[in-house]
Order: structure tokens, then C-alpha cells, then sequence
């Protein structure tokens, strides 16, 4: 460390390290929203990418940029996630729709999403395109450092918030009339839950874009592991994910050196793969 040029020492500390913060803080966000998502709704299914939250966030994101608010973006991110999640819970409360079918909405969500983006994105110019397009498609390597102090500083405390929570969640998980048999104001603390969830997805889009499945894989392979108390779990899943997301990034940028690839191209390849033996084989119905 010590022998490093000054040009050596700058790469490290102002590139590597930063994007290793960043991957870490993002990957942790998404595995303990996810989690929490999972347990509030009781769908295995759920996380911020399969309800449609980070689509409704990158539409925030698209918007800023090219209006030019680039210090507003991760309240513009957490407007659009809080309106994508607006629409899921209307719709199954109001049409009472099944856990399969609350994801496929949200997948149809993230698509009328892409497709605003990309509307968006045809008719910016060129610098507005290349910014909007490096912002979304999943890639830490651009990212504000005014935004990554900001959102060390609040993913990791609305994560806090979210573990001390954890025996809510586990009765909350086991069903509303038992959660309320015992005096739990189960509304407000989903209310609570879901408003937390819609901040840390937003700020983890504003840092790296739309990076599926990391709260979809991560949450699982936990709860598997180390059983359903949400406490423990939730504490698991923020260090897993984060280090989950980090060796992603690795693998990004050393697969097809010297190219570098997104981040998101890593997750939603083994996500998704993920997300289709669990639809195959039916597991959905057994690891809840």
C-alpha cells in the first residue's frame, strides 16, 4: 500500500474503495427491503424488483435527469417507487389478488415503467441519453459521491430500524388475525415497513440503477440457512447481501476484461434463474 504511485493511490481511494462501499450498501438495502417485503406480504415473490418499486424509481431517476435535478434524484427515486407501490397494494386490496398474480403485476408495472424510460430516453440529447442510460442499466461505477454519503448514512440506519423490527415481522408473517389477536396494530407497521422499504429502494437506484433479484435470492438462501426468525435474518441478510453484491460487481468488471459489463447483467442472469426454479418446481408454496 505504502509503495503505491500517487496515481495507484488515487485509483484505489477515490474509485475502488468508493465502489466497493457502494456495492456493499447497495446489496445490503436490497436484502433486507426484500426480506421485509417478503414477510409484510407474505409472498416469497416479493422484493423491489418484482413489485415493480425500482421501475417506478428509475422512472423517477429518468425524469431528473433530464430535467437536469440531479440533486434531486433520490427523491424523485423514492416518489416513483412510492407510486409503483401505491398501485400494487390498491390493486390486491381492492380485487383481492393472489400472491402470483400481485407479482405479475408488478412485472407488468416494471414493464410500462421501461417503457416510459425509454420513451424518455429517445427524445434526450446525446449527454442526457449516456447519463440516464449509465444511471439505470445497473452499473456502479457512476455514481454521485454526494449520494453514496447520503445513502451509508440512511440505508444503514433505516436498516437498523428495520431489524429491531424483526419480531414484528415474524408475527406479522404468520398471519394479520393472529398479529392482531395480540395487539398489534399490523396496518400501521406495514405502513411503517413499506415506507422504509420505498426510501432504501430509491436511494439504491439512485446509486446503481435497477439491479434485479440480489432481494429475491439473498432473502431465501437465509432463511433456508439460518430459519425465519426476521431479527437474526435480517441482520444475515444485510452482511450477505452486501458481500453478494460485491463479488457480483467483481465478477462484472474481471469476466471479459478488459471490458466491464453491468452488475445487473451478473444478478438478473442468476436471479432469474433462480426466480424460475423456484416458479417451476413450485417452491413458492413451501419455503413460506
Amino acid at each position: 500500500l505504502f509503495s503505491l504511485s500517487a496515481v495507484d493511490k488515487n485509483i484505489l481511494f477515490n474509485i475502488r474503495v468508493p465502489r466497493v462501499i457502494a456495492a456493499f450498501i447497495i446489496g445490503a438495502g436490497l436484502s433486507v427491503t426484500g426480506a421485509v417485503l417478503q414477510a409484510i406480504l407474505r409472498n416469497p415473490l416479493a422484493e423491489s424488483y418484482t413489485l415493480g418499486i425500482s421501475g417506478g424509481a428509475s422512472l423517477g431517476i429518468a425524469i431528473g435527469v433530464i430535467l437536469g435535478k440531479t440533486p434531486l434524484l433520490p427523491y424523485l427515486a423514492f416518489l416513483g417507487a412510492l407510486l409503483s407501490l401505491a398501485i400494487v397494494l390498491l390493486a390486491s386490496i381492492k380485487k383481492r389478488l393472489s400472491n402470483p398474480t400481485v407479482i405479475l403485476l408488478g412485472v407488468a408495472l416494471n414493464f410500462l415503467f421501461s417503457s416510459l424510460v425509454l420513451f424518455i430516453i429517445a427524445v434526450a440529447k446525446n449527454e442526457q441519453f449516456q447519463s440516464t442510460m449509465l444511471r439505470l442499466i445497473g452499473d456502479i461505477s457512476y455514481f454521485s459521491y454526494g449520494i453514496l454519503y447520503a445513502g451509508i448514512i440512511t440505508i444503514s440506519i433505516l436498516s437498523l430500524i428495520l431489524i429491531l423490527s424483526g419480531r414484528v415481522y415474524d408475527v406479522i408473517s404468520i398471519g394479520d388475525e393472529k398479529a392482531i389477536s395480540i395487539g398489534l396494530n399490523v396496518e400501521r407497521e406495514k405502513r411503517y415497513a413499506l415506507f422504509i422499504c420505498c426510501i432504501i429502494a430509491g436511494i439504491c437506484v439512485s446509486l446503481g440503477g435497477i439491479i434485479g433479484f440480489v432481494g429475491l435470492v439473498i432473502p431465501h438462501i437465509t432463511r433456508s440457512i439460518f430459519g425465519p426468525m426476521h431479527k437474526r435474518a435480517l441482520t444475515i441478510n444485510f452482511i450477505t447481501g452486501g458481500s453478494f453484491l460485491i463479488l457480483a460487481d467483481t465478477l462484472a468488471r474481471t469476466i471479459i476484461r478488459p471490458l466491464e459489463i453491468p452488475v445487473g447483467v451478473i444478478t438478473g442472469f442468476f436471479g432469474g434463474l433462480f426466480f424460475l426454479s423456484i416458479l417451476l418446481k413450485g417452491r413458492y408454496k413451501e419455503m413460506w
